[in-house]
């Protein structure tokens, strides 16, 4: 099978075409044929070695963390699947393996994808929904009327998590610009702030949650804008404990997982038009190069999926 692999950590030029062999699966695995698999700015976090301390890897490795596809082939142990069946998929951070025509895939990592859902669609939403539902829902467990601080709220996540958090019935506020700023008001966003001509840390108002997706001075901005007992949770790195204890508000860092019950909610909200799905950008996965570089500079408007 055709994959897109790198023997080495570096820049996109380490990324190469690959002809492997197709994934032995383990007895609580699935093999699945890949229609769809999705890029993230993971892939070239992990590609550059940035995580290596947290997320070693050995060469050669398959990148990829998202995807949809066919059952082909069960493990011993799988009793709930079919071969056949279509499937939703976001393999472990230490597994990847979606930037390939096959991936074996634990089967707590996949869920069925409903039939009216389009492959490439289904394939934007592991990671965006998973992080967005566990951060909010499970994390920090968000009540109606509360106020949010959503960093970054104009990428993928960030989308969903505005979607989620007004679905819960919060007075959200999140950061984006330029036509990010027009999409968001489609979900009824209560506020905008354009980051790039207001500093959020000339804001007045507090917030009882901020959900960070953007890390660094903007995390760093973050601390002062909660309300004392408020939370700050980012999904970028972990809070720094010092700045928690001044304004005495506290932190997490959240680390996303497949849940079952996140999706059956999700599908419930699709099937009623009430979550907005934004089309992705279809690329080949020999585009794989061009693709991760138009992610790494943010050069994109809609998430990129390479499609099978």
């Amino acid at each position: 099978m055709k994959a897109i692999q790198i023997n080495q950590y570096g820049d996109n030029s380490v990324l190469h075409e690959a002809e492997i062999e197709i994934p032995f699966i383990e007895p609580n695995q699935v093999l699945v044929k890949l229609k769809a698999s999705a890029v993230n700015p993971v892939d070239y976090k992990i590609r550059s070695g940035f995580m290596q301390a947290q997320l070693p890897k050995n060469f050669p490795f398959t990148l990829g963390w998202e995807g949809a596809g066919v059952i082909t082939s069960l493990g011993t142990e799988i009793k709930n699947y079919k071969i056949g069946d279509e499937v939703i998929l976001m393999p472990n951070f230490l597994q990847g393996g979606t930037y390939a025509e096959y991936v074996a895939v634990n089967a707590d990592e996949i869920i069925r994808k409903p039939a009216d859902l389009e492959f490439e669609n289904a394939a934007t939403l592991p990671v965006a929904w998973s992080t967005a539902w566990t951060a909010l829902v499970k994390d920090i467990n968000i009540r109606p009327q509360q106020n949010i601080l959503i960093l970054g709220a104009g990428g993928a996540v960030g989308k969903m998590a505005v979607q989620i958090a007004k679905k819960y019935g919060l007075n959200v506020t999140g950061t984006a610009t330029g036509e990010d700023i027009i999409t968001l008001e489609t979900f009824r966003i209560d506020e905008v702030i354009d980051y790039k001509s207001t500093d959020i840390a000339s804001l007045k108002k507090k917030f009882d949650v901020v959900l960070d997706l953007v890390g660094g001075e903007f995390l760093k901005k973050a601390y002062a804008l909660v309300k004392k007992g408020g939370s700050i949770i980012s999904t970028t790195q972990f809070p720094d404990t010092e700045m928690l204890s001044k304004y005495s508000i506290h932190g997490k860092m959240t680390f996303t997982t497949m849940d079952k019950t996140a999706f059956d909610q999700l599908f419930i909200w699709l099937d009623k038009d009430e979550i907005q799905l934004k089309s992705p950008d279809i690329f080949e996965l020999h585009q794989a190069k061009e693709a991760l570089a138009l992610v790494e500079n943010r050069k994109i408007k809609n998430k990129i999926i390479f499609k099978f």
